[in-house]
This record gives C-alpha cells, structure tokens and sequence, in this order.
C-alpha cells in the first residue's frame, strides 16, 4: 500500500525522541527528491507484488480447470467402460444361449393364473341330490380355477399346453387346453393372415365364449354361453387368421364342449360340428374402437338309446300290509333295445362391443344374441328332441357395461337372458297350457385391481320359473347370490 509523505516548511526534522531539529534550506531539495524516489520504488515494488499475486491466481485456476478436464474425462472412461462391460456382458450371455444344449430356453414362455371363490346363495341347501348324492350346499369356499399355460412361438410354428385345476365338483386336474398351429405371420401387431390349429380350444362362436376369465368382469359367462358352449373348449382343428380390420375362424370339432354331462370331450357319434365366426374390428377414432361379429354352428348331437328288458312281475302293494296278494302282482313284458339315434342341431349369433379412452380410463359396452335348435348341453336343460318328440328352440342375449373408475378400480353391470325352450308346455288343471322356462339375471359386480392381482365382488340378481307354489303353479324361485373372488395372475 502507497503512503503519502508529508514535508514540512521551514524545513524541520524530528529526533527518534521526538524533537524537532531544524533542517538546512540547501538540504531540502535534495531530501525531497529522495522521499520521492522511495515513494516510486515502493510503488513499483507493490506493483510487482500484485502482478505476481494474479500470475498465482491465473495458474492456479489453470490447475483447476486442468484438473476439473482430467476428473470429467475419467469419469466419461468410467462409465464408457462400465457401458462396455454390461454389453460385454449381454453379448456373452447371448452367445452363451446360442450355444446352450437347450435351445427351447429362447422360445418357450409360462404364465397362469388362480381363482378362489367364496359363495352365498339363496337356493343352497343342506342336502345331497338323491340320483347322484351331490351336495345342494353351495355357501362355501373353492378354487374355481388355477391355470397354468406353457408356450411355444418359433415364428411360423406355435404351441400351446395349458392345465387346469379346480374343486367345483370334487379336486381334479386336467388339461385344459392345448393347440399345435402352423401360421402364415401378418402385420406387426395384427393377428397372422392364417394360423391352421389342432388340438382343445375354445368354439369360435360369439363374443363371451373367447373372452378370457382375467379379462372379465363378471364372475362367469352368461347363461345362455354356458347352456350352448358348457367349457368353452372342445377337441378339433381350426383355421382362422385376419386381415387389416376382417377377423375370421372356421373350426370343426367333437361337438361335446368340457362342460357337458354325458361325453365331456368325447364324441358318441361320427358326425362333427362345424363352426364358424366372421368379424370386423378396426379403430374409428382416436380412443374409439368399435368390433362385431356373425356366428353359425351346425351338427349332429347324440341320443342315448335302451337296452333290452327280460320279462318280469311286479309287486304293488296297493293295501299297504306287507303281504302279497294275488291282485297285487302284474306282469311286464320284455322289451326290445332301443337304438341310439343321431338328431340334427344349429346356432346363430350375433355379437358387437365398443370400446372408448377416457381420463378415467376404458369404457367397455358389449352384447351378444344367439339362438339355438336342440342345442342346449349345460346343466339346466338338456336338449334332446327325441326324447321329447319335438324340435327345441332355445334363444338368450346379454348386454354388459364395464366402466374403470382409474386403474385401480372397476365397476359394471350386466343383464343375460335364457328361454331354453320356447315352446314349452306345463299340465296345469289337467290342461297342456304355454309355460315359460326362461331365466333372468342382473348381475352387479365391482373390483379392486393392482398389477397381477384383483378382488371382485358381484351380487346377482336371478329370476327363473323354476319353483312351484304349494298348488304346484310354477313361482320363481329363490336364487339371489353374493359372491367374491381373489384372483392373481402371472
């Protein structure tokens, strides 16, 4: 730092005690031009002291930024070398696979999925049947399904082994499904142009038959899927493929579906059912798609027939005293077997759904109506023209809405219904009069769902002809249930 130097006049001096001498007028000059000088060589000295101070500054900041580059540039090898190492790595694993003794590693995939009901209904009972001694209870626990599917893609070949395990009536595990199929691949995203399949797959019929059981809401399929096509899945071959927005399957096969009583996935007779869908599917707008589709079904079912009867006599004990009177016995006479016959059957149906994105999420509305002749298989009622006499018609549709509330949550209600017989007839007052048969049900269902896993809760609201007042008229009978069901997949 620079200080300023004062000279006093007249010239005076001070002692190191502090006395003031007095200076000589000559010596003036000369000590002032001295204070000068010092003056200038401190300030050159202070100059230099600050030019070196910066030239520090400036290296040192050069070091930084060095250092700053080389620390950047190790951290960059760093991770280039890491980047290396983890493609290293997948290219080692890669060609490790490619050199594995198990090549089906790279082509075979596993998925599955499990059911667990709990039911409460109103027509349950604490009794058995008396033809087979099944339980009526149905207000229990069961594992309604527990799938477990292994699949093959190899591009052109494809195949599919899927086993199923239930305890609906009694443990059991089956296989389920099963497809070996030769395809001609499509589009990227769109199914292959076509794809010939052998093996048990579901009847390509209808919209609900298809379905998936992750994929619905509702606990089962409609009542009229399940009396037309009981266990969606039958032995047989299949073609079927798509183009742009055409769909199409065409499918012959056993024409006894998992799900019947009398030849579950056997065949009683030689001829087989044909059946077929034609459908359009295709976006309409963003967020907006919209599907439909035509159905047709043609075969042969089955009649048992009887075998032959030896003559005989019965007892009918008409005055209830145990012992046996002449005019109690009568004879029977013996009756020849009755053959087995074949009897033509045949379904249409129609189905349609649409599908819109909102904020909330996906909005889905779907329906489908068939109609059948002598074709109803499932539990309810057995179409058997034979034994009737008379052709059977049975008619059912259903229309469905299922709304996302977010991602999490899921509510909808469906409406089916099924007349298995429209033309049947009741003896009432000793008179044959028109009866209906048919069956109603509102179904309400809601369900929770993460990733993987979902609990659904569905209260159905059924009504049938099935009851009888103490008159023997027929009155609807009592069959509302709740049921819940705990679901997880893989």
């Amino acid at each position: 730092m620079l200080t300023a130097l004062t000279v006093e006049t007249p010239a005076r001096a001070e002692t190191e005690s502090g006395e003031r001498v007095p200076i000589a007028a000559d010596d003036a000059p000369a000590q002032a031009e001295t204070n000068q000088a010092q003056v200038a060589a401190d300030g050159m000295a202070q100059a230099h002291d600050i030019a070196e101070l910066r030239a520090e500054l400036e290296r040192q900041q050069a070091a930084l930024v060095a250092l700053r580059n080389d620390l950047e540039n190790k951290l960059t090898n760093e991770q280039a070398k890491r980047e290396a190492a983890v493609a290293q790595a997948k290219a080692e694993a890669i060609e490790e696979v490619k050199k594995d003794t198990r090549p089906w590693l790279r082509w075979l995939s596993f998925a599955g999925y499990a059911q667990t009901d709990f039911a409460v209904r109103q027509s349950s009972s604490d009794q058995v049947t008396t033809s087979t001694g099944d339980p009526l209870n149905q207000n229990r626990f069961a594992l309604r399904r527990a799938r477990f599917a292994t699949t093959v893609d190899r591009g052109y070949v494809a195949g599919l082994l899927e086993l199923d395990a239930n305890t609906v009536s009694g443990p059991q595990v089956r296989p389920i499904h099963f497809e070996a199929t030769v395809r001609l691949p499509g589009e990227a995203g769109m199914p292959p142009l076509a794809a010939l399949t052998a093996g048990l797959f579901k009847i390509p019929f209808g919209y609900e038959v298809m379905q998936g059981d992750t994929e619905r809401l509702f606990m089962e399929r409609s009542a009229v899927v399940q009396e037309f096509f009981p266990g969606e899945f039958d032995l047989g071959a299949r073609l079927a493929g798509g183009w742009r927005f055409l769909r199409y399957a065409l499918a012959v096969q056993n024409g006894e579906p998992a799900g019947t009583k009398a030849f579950p996935q056997r065949d009683p007779n030689y001829a087989k059912d044909v059946t077929g869908r034609l459908g359009l599917e295709a976006p309409i707008v963003a967020g907006f798609n919209a599907a439909a589709g035509f159905s047709a079904l043609a075969g042969r079912g089955f009649h048992k027939g009887l075998a032959p009867t030896k003559a005989g006599v019965v007892w009918n004990d008409r005055n209830e005293d145990n012992s046996v009177t002449l005019n109690e016995l009568v004879g029977t006479a013996a009756k020849a077997a009755v053959p087995s016959q074949n009897f033509d059957r045949s379904a249409l149906g129609l189905d349609g759904r649409m599908t819109v994105q909102s904020p909330l999420g996906t909005s889905a509305l779907y329906g489908e109506v068939m109609w059948g002749k002598n074709l109803g298989r499932g539990s309810r009622f057995i179409a058997d023209p034979i034994a009737i006499g008379r052709d059977i018609s049975g008619f059912g549709y259903n229309l469905a809405l299922a709304q996302d509330l977010s991602s999490h949550f899921q509510v909808g209600v469906r409406y089916d219904y099924y007349d298995p017989d429209h033309d049947h007839s009741d003896l009432q007052a000793a008179q044959q009069v028109p009866s209906s048969v048919s069956y109603q049900t509102w179904a309400i269902a809601a369900a929770i769902r993460t990733p993987g896993a979902r609990l659904v809760a569905e209260y159905d609201v059924n009504r049938n002809h099935n009851g009888r007042d103490r008159a023997g008229m027929p009155i609807n009978l009592a069959d509302n249930a709740f049921l819940l069901r705990a679901e997880v997949s893989y």
